[in-house]
């Protein structure tokens, strides 16, 4: 009981304290949670409406004629990619570089797998990429707006715990919007340590049963950023670097070398991790933003 309840205050707690040793910054961070939530729930709501009013038999004030998955999809990426990551990106003066993107044809669809820091790395994503769709817990229906966005954008959302279900839902989802690029975070969660963690091995499950190619992606700066834990984290003017590999063929791989097809992608992850500049400096490319808070 005691765990548990520590559990709920852990965190108030550690915001207190940290207006106590760090009030400007804490503040600084405060105003930047705060329009960055506000950003959410007006822009979501927004949406969300249109989705609702080109969703077949869903409603809404003002129905509309329905859009078809892969359209409400690339609406509600269009959005978040040039209305949303992006200006909470600018607003909290993060700077971002992409390296590789433009080697890579992305008129063909590709299992994205891409190593978790922090929450910057969902924002960053979806600032750098012209689509693409997470695949969402289904805890995700729970929030507002997400679930909205998630029921209605034509979302994959998946149960983690049947495997049977994830999978039928994503064979779904590629059928309808077949074009759309499926981005994995393998690891699970964001990692604690900065270490990248062990690859759980959904993603290239998808890959070999769809044939898709995998992009590795590896991402730095992120943990130094935002750590996993309160927001008020936040660094002053972080760097985020963002390196697309190689498109990883999967072939004529079978069921049974799914374990080895992680192991490369992870082994090629770390490799470019391991070969980040120490300033995280790279050449920019046509999505890069940076500003200074």
């Amino acid at each position: 009981m005691l765990a548990g309840v520590f559990s709920y205050l852990k965190h108030p707690i550690w915001t207190v304290w940290q207006f106590v040793v760090a009030p400007r910054h804490a503040l600084r961070n405060t105003v930047i949670v705060l329009a960055a939530f506000h950003r959410t729930l007006v822009l979501g709501r927004r949406a969300v409406r249109v989705l609702r009013s080109h969703y077949p038999g869903g409603g809404g004030r003002h129905p509309q004629r329905p859009w078809s998955d892969a359209g409400r999809g690339r609406y509600i990426w269009r959005v978040a990619h040039v209305f949303w990551a992006r200006w909470i990106l600018r607003f909290a003066g993060v700077g971002l570089t992409t390296v590789g993107y433009e080697r890579i044809d992305w008129r063909q669809p590709y299992v994205i797998v891409a190593n978790h820091q922090s929450t910057v790395d969902i924002l960053a994503l979806v600032a750098i990429m012209d689509n693409g769709r997470f695949v969402a817990k289904r805890e995700v229906l729970h929030y507002p707006v997400l679930s909205g966005a998630a029921r209605y954008g034509g979302q994959i959302v998946i149960d983690r715990g049947d495997h049977v279900q994830s999978m039928a839902a994503i064979r779904a989802g590629m059928r309808q919007w077949p074009s759309c690029h499926i981005i994995f975070f393998p690891e699970g969660t964001r990692t604690r340590t900065g270490e990248l963690g062990p690859f759980r091995l959904g993603a290239f499950a998808v890959a070999q049963e769809m044939r898709l190619a995998i992009v590795p992606v590896a991402i730095s700066g992120a943990f130094e950023a935002l750590r996993k834990g309160s927001l008020l984290r936040l660094r002053r003017h972080p760097q985020i670097r963002v390196e697309f590999g190689d498109p990883i063929p999967v072939g004529a791989a079978t069921k049974d070398e799914i374990p080895r097809l992680a192991a490369v992608v992870r082994e090629r992850i770390t490799g470019m991790l391991a070969a980040t500049p120490a300033d995280g400096s790279g050449s920019v490319g046509r999505h890069a933003s940076t500003r200074s808070a």
